[in-house]
């Protein structure tokens, strides 16, 4: 082997200037893994007293919160107290003092009346205020005999109902408002060193102990990520503040929940860590400010090379392999610069190859589980439907053909099996045929409202009875074939009704406009969920169920058929569905556009014509 392709020892590190200039720098800042010791103790520890602050924070907001629900309790045990004594007074209703119940609920309620359709008959106190309007969940509320909390309208005090007519609740019920120092006993919500606020279900301040309230952005912020409790930052009054909230769940009982805050000032909490953290920081920036002088003149040299690798590194770490680094040093850098060079450009070359090979695979290997899952999907599932109704058919043609001696009545019994199940493949066999039809539709210019009324009138009676048709004035015409879509909505009525409870309601809402008409058919069924909502429209498929086992009556074509009669009308169909409340299939068709003709169009003269419309035709598409 020549001289010159010997390998050369390593050099020791002082033999390199690079070498030189690392032990150096090392040397002259031994005192910084001393600063950091320092400095993750204080942050440890800070952290801890924070953790513990905002326990505190927590524990107090929940306490408050639990004393608010045992007052509304005791409020609410008043009123049924003034109910049960009302019950046993007949004609003029009594005041609270001839009922013995004064020195009860002085102290709780500034005022008791009987609130009914067309007056207010006054308990106690001195004056009665107006209520706010009751929604339906309240009135429901009412009428299971539960108490009901409202905030009035016109001031930020709490009022308790109890209805005394289950039957009609915002006509006879009883009425309290609380008192006010009473409910909101600041000594009582507040623990030592904060202040305390509370909020309605509509984040209107109902009570608080600040000087000036302070702005409820960041708390209603920190709700919208985490209603039930959680931790936020606020400045009343400028000062910092660290917060936690806690949610009052009193809506089963009452029909009302509240937000409790207790919030406690930055500098109170810290106080001891400020003083600490002061001295730490002006030691810690004298020891980094010598060790920075000491190492300046070092690093100016050392500096730029390791920030220009610095970010190339990070560039490759991103992906980005195209850069170079320029350094122009005769040293170590400069070798190491120039290999960096050379790899980046060699790792850019390979990934390159890579990835053409990794997408040709990806997407021949896509193709191929896509075709075998499909097929398997489709031979099971047309297998499973054509196999029922055969198994019918020869079941009882075999049982016809083998059995002697059967009387009239049976024969007719097993012909009508055989029946049956001839009519479910014959059906089967025509939906087939129709989701794969492509023939030529001859539209013409139809009410949609007329076929909308068929369909329901071909329903048996126990779904007819179920259908609930609003028709909002005026509905525009639109052009098609009139019996595909009475056979749409037979589907589509069919549909809700098989997943939805026997007197549960069927809605269809039409309504209309210049361009569009949109026909909505809402259910009050079992819901579909959201990963299935995407697949509700292929054949053979009814989602949330074993396909083989749970399915219920159908062959599942009936959405993919009815989806496709929509599409070829060039319209669109859409669906929303939560579980357990419902779903809702929302068709839109589009308008019968001027200057078409009433009847003779095919359906792609039908499609030319309504080119202008992009919304309607480009969602057919």
């Amino acid at each position: 082997m020549s001289e010159p392709d010997q390998i050369a020892p390593e050099p020791g590190v002082l033999t390199t200037r690079i070498g030189r200039r690392f032990v150096f720098l090392f040397l002259v800042c031994a005192l910084l893994p001393l600063v950091a010791f320092a400095l993750l103790a204080f942050t440890h520890v800070s952290s801890q007293l924070r953790m513990e602050t905002d326990r505190s924070l927590h524990n107090g907001a929940k306490t408050a919160g639990m004393g608010i629900a045992a007052r509304f309790s005791q409020v609410a045990g008043d009123l049924n107290l003034v109910r049960a004594a009302l019950g046993e007074h007949q004609g003029e209703a009594p005041s609270i003092g001839e009922l013995g119940l004064q020195e009860f609920l002085g102290s709780r309620c500034r005022a008791i009346w009987l609130a009914e359709r067309d007056r207010a008959v006054l308990l106690a106190g001195t004056e009665s205020w107006s209520l706010p309007a009751l929604n339906s969940d309240q009135l429901q509320h009412l009428a299971q005999g539960r108490p009901l909390v409202v905030v009035l309208p016109d001031r930020p005090e709490l009022a308790m109902l109890l209805a005394l007519d289950k039957e009609d609740p915002a006509a006879h019920c009883l009425v309290a408002t609380l008192h006010n120092g009473w409910l909101w006993d600041v000594d009582e919500l507040r623990i030592p060193g904060a202040e305390v606020a509370v909020y309605d279900n509509s984040h209107r301040a109902l009570f608080h102990s600040f000087p000036e309230l302070p702005d409820g952005a960041p708390l209603f912020a920190a709700v919208a990520q985490q209603s039930a409790s959680g931790s936020f930052r606020w400045a009343p009054g400028g000062v910092d503040h660290l917060a936690r909230f806690w949610r009052v769940f009193l809506r089963p009982q009452y029909g009302f929940d509240a937000l409790v805050v207790q919030s406690r000032a930055e500098r109170d909490a810290f106080a001891s860590t400020f003083g600490f953290r002061r001295w730490f920081v002006m030691t810690a920036l004298c020891t980094l400010l010598s060790v920075l002088l000491t190492a300046l003149w070092q690093m100016r040299h050392l500096l730029e090379p390791i920030v220009r690798l610095r970010d190339a590194t990070r560039r490759v770490a991103l992906g980005d392999y195209s850069g170079r680094v320029e350094i122009a040093a005769r040293d170590e850098f400069g070798d190491l610069g120039k290999a960096f060079n050379h790899m980046t450009g060699e790792i850019a070359e390979n990934i390159r190859r890579r990835e053409q090979t990794e997408k040709a695979l990806v997407a021949s290997r896509d193709e191929a589980l896509a075709a075998v899952r499909a097929k398997a999907e489709f031979v099971t599932n047309v297998s499973h439907e054509f196999r029922t109704p055969m198994t019918e058919i020869l079941s009882a043609t075999e049982i016809l053909a083998q059995a002697d001696g059967l009387d009239d009545a049976t024969r007719e019994e097993f012909g009508n099996i055989a029946w049956t199940g001839a009519r479910k493949l014959a059906r089967l066999v025509n939906d087939v045929l129709e989701l794969g039809s492509t023939s030529t539709w001859c539209v013409e210019s139809i009410d949609a409202v007329t076929t909308l009324r068929n369909a329901i009138a071909a329903m048996i009676p126990e779904v007819r009875r179920r259908v609930q048709l609003e028709v909002v004035e005026p509905v525009p015409r639109v052009l098609g074939v009139g019996h595909r879509l009475t056979d749409t909505w037979i589907r589509m009525i069919d549909n809700a009704a098989k997943f939805s409870a026997a007197e549960a309601p069927i809605e269809i809402r039409v309504r209309g406009s210049a361009t569009a008409l949109e026909i909505d058919v809402t259910d009050r069924g079992v819901g579909i969920s959201r990963l299935d909502l995407g697949r509700i429209f292929e054949p053979f498929l009814q989602v949330g169920r074993d396909q083989l086992t749970e399915k219920v009556h159908g062959t599942g074509l009936g959405l993919t058929i009815a989806k496709n009669t929509i599409e070829r009308h060039g319209g669109r169909i859409e669906v929303e569905s939560e579980l357990g409340a419902g779903t809702t299939f929302r068709v839109t068709l589009p308008a019968q556009p001027d200057g078409v003709p009433e009847r003779g169009w095919s359906d792609a003269q039908r499609a030319a014509a309504q080119a202008p419309q992009p919304s309607l035709h480009g969602a057919a598409q």
